[in-house]
């Protein structure tokens, strides 16, 4: 269905407290006017779940660590009468090493030390010594999806590229640096390690991210097989040997509409320009990602927003650059006829099918508008609000049906990009967006997030 990407949009709906939605609470009463409740029951759910903070969410790792044994003395505790009415194993999850706060409980980050010192005290322990991980879900799938179509697997070589603060990074490891035939650490001398490029273009950033790693409690085999590199994501240089990536993460820089839960400055701060100002990076991070993949891999792009502009049009994009290219470096700068019978350069492909059973996901949307303020503000507006009409301050939300229009008008970090592809685009070039996956924070009590795997087909 599709989302506009203006959802919320005022400093007023900002919920501090994270108190559960009543009749009197701003983002209801907000909502509420002019009957868009009734109009909207999915999203009106959407911004009930957005007015409770986060649950607490971990994962047990499965291998990688000195602590590897005491995974059973964990999973006891957890489940012993003192914490398994406070978290659970998720009921998608068949490895049953995915946990997270009961919704009785309504444990969250904040207020963990407050509820169950014990509790976080096991927590704090199991990180350290690497039994698990505190992650939350959306922050899970890339390297779930990679890893449930076999694309990152044992001995792979994974690019992160944009790795801090880390979590994507170690998950990523457990993977590529294990090896499927030596269950036990100490075997694995002789076996094909893979390796994990943790890129950040911040260093400040890329030394938090070190030093993330080396508390994770992982063995040394496996944190030595981590490459750290400070490079813009956009232009991240190919290898010196040649070989592409087997498998590429590009969780991008976003605007973070997907982390209102649990980050209270998001919402004050949050406008349409956010989105759009970024969208012209995520898209040159996104067609690098493609170009250093390797034929038959595939790169995960993913964000932690639910904006289309951040979110589908990137992906669209890209996928038209990418095919566009491939076409003309083929034909010498000659636009020609797809061959139907051929794949195309790059293309969306469907979630694992085997990945979380039961695991409630949104398709991608195909069509989405376009928003943005005007710079005008009406002084002689009235309003009977003692605090004034919220335009006065942000002046009046605007939406445009194409580029053209949107660059007439004047609006912020406009880009022909933004908007969709028409049904023609999308059948020229392949492009089925239903294929991307989206998390939003009512179907499992989660933060929104955004998925999308792309596998390159042919050189480009």
């Amino acid at each position: 269905e599709p989302v506009d990407s203006s959802l919320p949009a005022s400093p007023q709906l900002l919920h501090n407290d994270h108190h559960r939605l009543n009749d009197s609470h701003p983002l209801f009463q907000a909502f509420n006017s002019n009957g868009r409740a009734k109009q909207y029951p999915h999203l009106l759910k959407y911004i009930n779940a957005l007015s409770r903070s986060l649950p607490l969410t971990f994962r047990l790792r499965k291998e990688g660590s000195a602590a590897t044994a005491q995974h059973d003395a964990v999973i006891q505790e957890l489940q012993s009468s003192q914490h398994n009415n406070l978290v659970s194993v998720v009921k998608y999850d068949p490895s049953q090493t995915i946990y997270q706060a009961t919704s009785e409980s309504e444990l969250s980050k904040s207020n963990l030390s407050k509820v169950s010192p014990s509790l976080k005290e096991l927590l704090v322990n199991g990180s350290q010594d690497g039994t698990l991980a505190r992650q939350e879900l959306g922050s899970m799938l890339p390297v779930l999806c990679l890893s449930a179509g076999n694309w990152l697997k044992p001995g792979s070589k994974v690019l992160d590229l944009c790795a801090s603060p880390g979590s994507k990074t170690l998950q990523a490891l457990e993977i590529a640096a294990s090896s499927s035939s030596s269950p036990k650490r100490n075997e694995t001398k002789n076996a094909k390690l893979g390796r994990v490029i943790a890129n950040d273009v911040h260093s400040a950033r890329l030394d938090s991210l070190k030093d993330a790693v080396d508390r994770s409690g992982l063995d040394d085999i496996l944190t030595s097989r981590v490459t750290y590199t400070n490079f813009d994501a956009s232009v991240f240089p190919p290898p010196k040997s040649g070989k592409l990536f087997d498998a590429i993460i590009a969780d991008v820089p976003c605007s973070g509409d997907g982390t209102i839960r649990k980050d209270k400055h998001i919402l004050p701060n949050w406008s349409p320009a956010t989105g759009n100002a970024l969208h012209g990076l995520q898209l040159k991070i996104l067609m690098r990602a493609l170009e250093l993949i390797k034929v038959g891999g595939v790169v995960c792009y993913s964000t932690c927003s639910l904006n289309p502009v951040e979110d589908e049009a990137v992906v669209a994009a890209a996928l038209k650059r990418m095919c566009n290219k491939n076409a003309r470096k083929k034909n010498g700068d000659v636009k020609v006829e797809k061959d139907v019978q051929s794949a195309p350069a790059v293309e969306l492909i469907e979630w694992p099918k085997d990945l979380l059973p039961d695991f409630k996901r949104r398709p991608g949307v195909e069509q989405w508008r376009i928003a943005g303020y005007s710079n005008s503000v009406d002084k002689d507006s009235t309003s009977d609000d003692d605090e004034g009409d919220v335009n006065d301050d942000f002046g009046q939300l605007s939406w445009y049906d194409s580029y053209e229009k949107a660059k007439e008008a004047g609006m912020a970090y406009v880009e022909e990009t933004m908007w969709h592809p028409d049904e023609d685009e999308n059948e020229e070039h392949g492009i089925n967006l239903k294929y991307c996956s989206r998390l939003w924070p009512q179907d499992q009590d989660t933060g929104g997030f955004f998925v999308a795997l792309i596998r390159k087909n042919r050189p480009i």
